[in-house]
């Protein structure tokens, strides 16, 4: 990982961080000193894997050469077979080269390094995941569909018989969270970026950093207990989808769930190395109000992270500590917003900030909605209130309203129940409000106190309106606004 400091670091951070594992180390909390299980496991792994490929070898250590092995492997499908083949060859060429045997020796050395993942089947109408305590069923429970298909298996011979096989519909890959950040406090140079939220960073009334908001401060002083310990970890969840064949054409939308650690410096944060990948749906488009489904592991182990805590090893202050980790917000674009919070972004009643308040206008020809009064937002003093011409030819008095909080939302959807899958009876709406469906998050224990729930990413928002401006401007066919329906709307 990338530890490099940047600007922004306080000068005196080594002198405050050290202060505070004095604190540390007088603080018991009924865990061990010194490295528990688990972190022992990692180090002796970390340790043989660093030994070198073969006597003399200063290019690759052994790990970094099995994960080369193992990433050619993925990129090009190379079979098992194949992969064990290869190995015995270069054994036999290097008989000094100090290498697994086989495929599945390669692959232990990695997953005994906590970078596995959990294959979970799932039902191609997205209804349900063959998880827990439906993991032993071979057809889902809500629309009856089998949980595999039929392939045939590809034959060397040509006179043998076709060999069909059972393969499971619909696949999802779940990294588990877990070990994932136990992993952040091995590291003497990470586990002390690990509190530099609370530490490290300048505190002088600008927003540098989430812990800067008023959202972050809210459930400081709702939660004391979990703000008292600075190793606790405050995480973030953006979701997107995008092509993995890099083409706009097929019918192919792959949707990962990324979690961003708020602990460390904004200027390490955002970078790929440091971007916890939790989550890969695959599907032939987006998974829409059924994301839900996909999130429930996710989901449970960020419950347990909140109620139970995790022990981990903090090798700055060779202690073991309870560690807890909490969702501060969701970040996604406007389609994006509507999946995670359960809010349609569509219609009348498009806007989750105006909610019930919403002004919006069919446009009869153009045959959309459009969204008016922004004016509202503006001081109650401003000039541009009184001002008709240029704007509607009314004058507006009206205030904005607040938004819904958590525990509004909560109280509106008491009674709601969750109906997911593609195939799924309509329910009736008995709240009168553009919901979908009941947030998942709520089922966090604090996610009803969160002041910010939702953020939308900015990067969207400013290409699409730099898209329709200079296709407006520029007269560019089938990304211009001032068409002739426009005209009779206005």
């Amino acid at each position: 990982m990338n530890c490099e400091v940047g600007a922004g670091f306080e000068d005196n951070f080594d002198e405050l961080l050290h202060g505070t594992y004095r604190n540390l180390g007088n603080y018991d909390d009924g865990f061990s000193r010194g490295p528990n299980a688990d972190a022992k496991n990692l180090n002796r792994l970390v340790n043989e894997g660093k030994q070198e490929l073969y006597p003399g070898c200063k290019k690759f250590s052994r790990l970094s050469f099995i994960v080369r092995l193992y990433f050619l492997n993925c990129a090009h499908e190379i079979t098992e077979a194949a992969f064990g083949e290869l190995l015995q060859l270069i054994k036999e060429a290097f008989p000094d080269a100090h290498l697994p045997s086989s495929f599945n020796d390669a692959k232990n050395v990695i997953k005994d390094l906590g970078l596995h993942y959990q294959k979970i089947h799932a039902c191609p109408n997205d209804c349900m995941l063959y998880w827990l305590e439906n993991k032993n069923k071979d057809a889902c429970k809500k629309c009856g569909l089998s949980r595999w298909i039929s392939v045939e298996k590809k034959s060397t011979s040509e006179d043998s018989e076709k060999v069909i096989r059972k393969v499971p519909a619909k696949v999802m890959r779940y990294f588990p969270l877990k070990p994932r950040l136990q992993r952040m406090f091995i590291s003497k140079e990470y586990s002390k970026l690990m509190t530099w939220h609370a530490v490290g960073r300048k505190k002088d009334g600008k927003l540098r950093h989430p812990a800067d908001t008023e959202a972050w401060k809210i459930m400081d002083r709702l939660y004391p207990k979990f703000t008292s310990e600075y190793r606790n970890i405050s995480l973030g969840i953006s979701v997107d989808g995008f092509s993995p064949y890099r083409s706009m054409n097929l019918s192919h939308s792959t949707w990962p769930i990324v979690l961003i650690n708020y602990n460390i410096p904004p200027w390490l944060s955002m970078k790929p190395e440091n971007l916890i990948l939790s989550t890969l749906i695959p599907g032939t488009n987006d998974p829409g109000n059924n994301i839900y489904v996909y999130m429930k592991p996710l989901i449970r182990d960020l419950k347990d992270l909140w109620n139970v805590g995790l022990e981990t090893y903090d090798v700055m202050a060779d202690q073991n500590f309870r560690m807890h980790a909490s969702v501060l917000w969701t970040i996604s674009d406007f389609p994006g917003y509507a999946m995670l919070s359960g809010w349609s972004t569509k219609g009348k009643l498009a806007c989750p900030i105006c909610h019930f308040e919403t002004s919006s206008m069919y446009l009869k020809h153009s045959r959309k909605v459009c969204y008016m009064n922004h004016i509202k937002f503006l001081d109650p003093n401003h000039k541009w209130r009184m001002d008709k011409k240029r704007f509607n030819r009314e004058v507006e008095m009206g205030d904005c309203l607040a938004p819904l909080s958590g525990r509004e939302i909560e109280e509106l959807l008491c009674d709601y129940e969750n109906n997911f899958g593609k195939k799924k009876k309509k329910q009736k709406d008995k709240t009168g409000s553009p919901f979908k469906k009941k947030s998942i998050f709520f089922e966090l224990p604090y996610w009803s106190e969160n002041l910010l729930r939702h953020n939308l990413d900015v990067i969207h928002i400013e290409k699409n309106i730099c898209d329709i401006i200079l296709g407006t401007l520029l007269n560019i066919g089938g990304k211009m606004k001032d068409h002739v329906s426009a005209h009779y709307d206005l």
